[in-house]
């Protein structure tokens, strides 16, 4: 049998004691729990807008304008993107001397938003006594330049995009003065009997409606986080196996 020297023995129970430790420090590891952190992105859907024509109208005005005072009044069309507005009058002359003679004349004057006017007028019409003119106005002869409109939702993209229209828009909502002037045509004494005429004031108009069309997908650029390396060519060496090899105690192993 081999008589192992003092030394020997001691060199033997630290290699013993190291080898357990490191197992028990492998049975006891765990690796780092690495959380991803969540990437941040904001994603919309880019939804097509299609235009279409549409017609609108106010209920019709029926008033009386007196000879020495115009009748006016404001209108206001609720509806966004106008093409046109039509404001038809009408009337029949209520005091014409055998349908024919003292025939009054209506005139019409429209005052816009911007302050221009757009006027008309015409007599009454002889046997019927019947007046009709319409005095147009065009707003925008081609839709809105809009193709697209982003958001979550297609009610959110809706409604973002009304919005814009809205705040954009010189005619919707605003006030639009409406003049009507009569000029009796009977003369001295029988112009005096004449006060003045009824009429019927319609408004009608035409606009452009949207419907939101075929969708696409669009992203903000994500926000990229700190990951651990993903090279397949990467290796990690645990913190307790790097200091038994750089303390060299592996050479008692």
């Amino acid at each position: 049998m081999i008589s192992l020297r003092r030394n020997d023995k001691i060199i033997i129970i630290v290699g013993v004691v190291v080898l357990l430790a490191a197992g028990i420090g492998v049975a006891l590891y765990s690796s780092p729990n690495v959380q991803t952190p969540v990437q941040n992105s904001s994603t919309l859907t880019s939804y097509t807008v299609k235009w279409q024509e549409k017609t609108g109208s106010l209920p019709s005005v029926t008033e009386f304008a007196s000879k020495g005072t115009p009748y006016s009044v404001n209108v206001k069309i609720d509806q966004t993107n106008l093409k046109s507005i039509s404001f038809r009058l009408t009337w029949v002359d209520n005091k014409a001397l055998l349908k024919r003679f003292g025939l009054d004349t209506l005139a019409l004057d429209i005052t816009t938003p911007m302050n221009t006017t757009f006027s008309g007028s015409e007599r009454s019409q002889k046997k019927t006594k019947a007046g009709d003119f319409t005095v147009n106005i065009s707003v925008a002869s081609t839709p809105p330049t809009v193709k697209s409109v982003p958001g979550n939702t297609s009610s959110e993209a809706s409604q973002r995009l009304k919005a814009e229209l809205q705040k954009a828009d010189q005619w919707a909502s605003k006030d639009i003065n409406a003049t009507v002037t009569v000029t009796v045509g009977e003369h001295f004494p029988l112009r005096f009997r004449d006060k003045g005429n009824s009429f019927t004031l319609d408004v009608d108009y035409t606009y452009y409606a949207f419907t939101l069309g075929n969708t696409t997908s669009t992203s903000d650029d994500d926000i990229p986080g700190d990951f651990p390396p993903t090279d397949s060519n990467d290796s990690w060496t645990p913190p307790y196996m790097s200091m038994i090899i750089g303390t060299g105690c592996g050479r008692y192993v």
